[in-house]
């Protein structure tokens, strides 16, 4: 049977919070979920499965439908979000013209938020909810037996649609242990495909170590779930075979790997232990951060960690249960910085309540704080978050828009901020704001300067510095004409 994983070209992804210059600036990763599962179901079956990243490949939709009418393709599967909804549609319209026989499954977070209005969706035949993993491969062996409804109930997660009904199977299809699972499938990508503009160097490798995160911050939708977490023998191991085929930079994707520090003390133990010489970035709260471990993560060769700060205001903060204070912030940031470590802020502006002045506190608190870089995303409340439940429950937000999305998705959908005290214009030159407030700084200026790697790469930071720092005149320009 042939399987091929797709992540379809970007050209009608759903604007998000931030601005178009830093979702451009962000770069391209290696997509970890899709090659989690296509590695169990090659190692459970036994055959090779195909894989085609177009944005990685820089493929428009001409060169796409090219790449899906040449490979032979039984399953097509596309791990979807809200944002690549449109784009995941139009992909599969493009498997079903060129191979109608071919089942077509949709997986990822858009699924897991609304697994029977997906699998309403024209060309969609299957739906998968949960880590995919274990339930594709039961899903491609159903298949190749002749999807048998009994079968297909036994799967837990699965959603499909037969002539007269969509069925919705209870249930997720998760990893219990995830030391079972083989390494992600990266014989299927070309890691020089992917880039990071603020990486150390011009490959960059992701790992995931842990699933999960016990924490209660409204605007996150793995808020308050299980905490799952590889053996670090076994981190090591998969860091290690990538290290003996060049890879020296790494990001752990984890949402809080700190979260056992332990844990994290022994990874990096590993690394120093074996002579991996690597350089890596990771992502942790200010409160599971402590200056021994600090200490280890230099040693092991950890050069930034992004950290959740939100805001300045104490009353956001709470609203947004991130069970912090400014106090923490503070000397976790200095901690870190004394380490000989990098850091990267996530700010948010425009939450419910907030004052022009809390905001414009917010971006003085980044420019004390000093990080290497920050991201000043506006508040928004996205779909299955404790944050829209609430603002859907005070009446800020009137309806269920995003319902209404997921059952008929459109091009003209656009992302809205609800936000009571501000139009959506003012949000966006307020974040530009203080994107230029913080990057225009001479500290900031210099300090990149010293970070230049190649020519390429200093004119693609100084083509997004000029977009950042130019957007507002560019805008009056234009409004004047």
């Amino acid at each position: 049977m042939d399987v091929v994983f797709i992540s379809p070209p970007e050209s009608h992804s759903i604007e998000n919070s931030l601005p178009e210059q830093i979702q451009q600036g962000a770069g391209v990763y290696p997509k970890l979920g899709l090659l989690y599962v296509a590695a169990y179901y090659e190692n459970a079956s036994g055959n090779r499965s195909d894989f085609i990243d177009a944005p990685a490949l820089g493929l428009d939709y001409a060169q796409f439908e090219e790449e899906i009418r040449k490979r032979p393709i039984d399953v097509a599967a596309i791990s979807v979000l809200t944002f690549n909804l449109i784009d995941s549609c139009r992909a599969v319209e493009l498997v079903k013209k060129h191979h109608p026989k071919a089942k077509v499954v949709f997986g990822g977070h858009h699924a897991n938020y609304y697994p029977g209005e997906t699998a309403k969706l024209p060309h969609v035949d299957y739906v998968l909810t949960g880590e995919g993993e274990i339930s594709f491969t039961s899903l491609i062996e159903a298949i190749d037996r002749g999807e048998r409804r009994e079968e297909l109930s036994a799967i837990p997660g699965l959603s499909w649609k037969d002539p007269f009904q969509c069925n919705v199977s209870e249930g997720r299809g998760d990893a219990r242990n995830l030391d079972d699972l083989p390494f992600p499938a990266r014989h299927l990508i070309n890691l020089r495909n992917y880039n990071n503009l603020i990486g150390a160097s011009d490959v960059t490798a992701t790992i995931q170590s842990s699933r999960g995160c016990p924490f209660a911050c409204t605007f996150c939708d793995i808020r308050r779930t299980e905490f799952r977490w590889r053996d670090p023998g076994n981190v090591v191991d998969e860091v290690e075979a990538l290290a003996d085929q060049g890879v020296d930079d790494f990001f752990f994707v984890d949402d809080t790997i700190t979260i056992r520090k332990k844990r994290v003390h022994e990874i990096c133990e590993k690394i120093v232990r074996r002579g991996i010489k690597i350089q890596f970035k990771i992502s942790s709260r200010v409160d599971c951060i402590t200056e021994d471990l600090l200490r280890d993560l230099k040693k092991a060769g950890c050069y930034r960690i992004h950290y959740g700060v939100e805001s300045a205001s104490q009353r956001s903060l709470d609203y947004l249960e991130k069970g912090i204070n400014l106090d923490l912030v503070r000397r976790v940031f200095k901690q870190t910085h004394n380490a000989g470590i990098g850091t990267y802020a996530y700010m948010m502006i425009g939450i419910p309540g907030e004052t022009r002045e809390e905001m414009e506190q917010t971006f003085d608190f980044a420019a004390e704080l000093n990080p290497d870089y920050c991201q000043f995303s506006i508040c928004t409340p996205y779909p299955k978050t404790e944050l829209y439940d609430r603002m859907l429950r005070d009446g800020i937000v009137p309806h269920d828009y995003w319902q209404e999305f997921a059952e008929k998705p459109h091009e003209g959908f656009k992302v809205k901020f609800w936000n009571p005290g501000f139009e959506e214009d003012e949000l966006r030159e307020i974040q530009q704001h203080g994107l230029r407030k913080f990057y225009g700084r001479p500290k900031f200026v210099l300090r990149e300067l010293t970070r230049v790697r190649t020519a390429t790469d200093f004119i693609r930071k100084v083509s997004m510095g000029a977009s950042l720092l130019l957007r507002r005149k560019k805008k009056t320009t234009s409004a004047a004409t």
